[in-house]
């Protein structure tokens, strides 16, 4: 069962000073509410009309992790990331609450959008050019996204765009770790030889790893070992074995993305450039 909502909309509407319409829930989890909404006026008053996932932070103990990714992003701006709007804190039925507005996506999340099919394999491609180039842009400011996974990868409607979202257990380089010494953050299923040994100097080729099993679930609409962490760091599968037809030079590519050693996975922006020429020719 899902957790309960303890935000109801109307309560969040008055709370946010009328300053938002609030429109359908698009997440509840352990950490947080996501509403769309439409953001009508800035901070200042003056007009707005910006459409937005309202966010709302459930869990108080995320709340250093929360300041970091805001942090994060009032630095870096991206096509193929979620950029921020604004954000503050709210008293909701009499809860201290801090609620970020991120630019919302107009398309799907790829875990849903993966419940109907498997992806072609120029979608695939505009897909792992995208992210890669998001990969590529945080690690510019020495940030590891650490989940990169299907709830966490958005494509704008026409499947020729992706964005990537959600930085909430990212690893700053430059900042003080967060994480418990032996730790790992991330989601099972999707996480880099490194991630799994608890290694505490991550680099962006764990998010290259990660995403190596997001183009693998792509092509063929489930997990590459479903599910299974232990199977896929043991030997992850190629990807001819799991869709024959995948062509050549997509295949190859995603299959070094899971080198066991980091250093030897290709670099994103070696990435996105050739998934740049194969989706320009496919």
């Amino acid at each position: 069962m899902p957790p309960a909502n303890p935000f109801p909309k109307d309560k969040v509407a008055v709370a946010l000073g009328g300053r938002y319409t609030i429109h359908e829930e698009l997440r509840v989890g352990g950490q947080g509410v996501v509403y769309r909404a439409i953001r009508t006026k800035a901070q200042d008053g003056s007009a707005a009309n910006d459409s937005v996932a309202l966010k709302l932070h459930t869990d108080p103990g995320q709340d250093l992790r929360v300041e970091r990714e805001i942090s994060a992003m009032e630095r870096l701006r991206h096509p193929n990331l979620a950029n921020l709007i604004e954000h503050a804190r709210v008293t909701i039925e009499g809860r201290n609450v801090r609620y970020v507005a991120w630019e919302f996506i107009q398309g799907e999340a790829l875990d849903h959008r993966l419940q109907t099919g498997p992806l072609p394999p120029k979608t695939v491609a505009c897909l792992g050019r995208d992210v890669a180039r998001a990969i590529e842009h945080i690690w510019s400011a020495r940030i590891v996204h650490r989940d990169v996974n299907p709830k966490n990868i958005m494509l704008r409607v026409g499947d020729r765009e992706a964005v990537l979202i959600d930085l909430g257990v990212a690893r700053h380089l430059d900042e003080r770790t967060i994480t418990t010494k032996g730790a790992t953050w991330g989601t099972m299923g999707y996480l880099s030889p490194e991630q799994c040994h608890a290694e505490p100097q991550l680099t962006c080729q764990s998010d290259v790893y990660c995403l190596g099993i997001v183009l693998q679930q792509s092509l063929c609409a489930r997990h590459p070992t479903n599910g299974d962490q232990a199977a896929l760091i043991a030997k992850p599968p190629r990807t001819v074995d799991l869709v024959a037809a995948t062509p050549a030079a997509l295949a190859d590519l995603i299959d070094g993305m899971f080198h066991p050693r980091a250093a030897f996975r290709p670099a994103p922006a070696a990435i996105a450039e050739k998934l740049a020429e194969l989706a320009d020719r496919l």
